[in-house]
């Protein structure tokens, strides 16, 4: 599936992109933009995993 593990590709690479922005945005006594950054992040890294694991699902085969 080259189509998938390209957009799942693409789509981490956009969500990285609003990492800066939302770090830029916190302030110190923001509670909220912290804990979305932590989803973000946890985010970023199931779409890297799933995209990586379309290709060592192929490898296998």
């Amino acid at each position: 599936m080259p189509e998938r593990r390209e957009a799942l590709t693409n789509l981490s690479s956009s969500l990285q992109q609003a990492v800066p922005a939302l770090q830029a945005l916190t302030q110190p006594g923001d509670e909220h933009l912290p804990f979305a950054m932590r989803h973000l992040l946890d985010a970023i890294d199931r779409v890297d995993v799933e995209a990586t694991g379309d290709l060592d699902r192929r490898a296998r085969s």
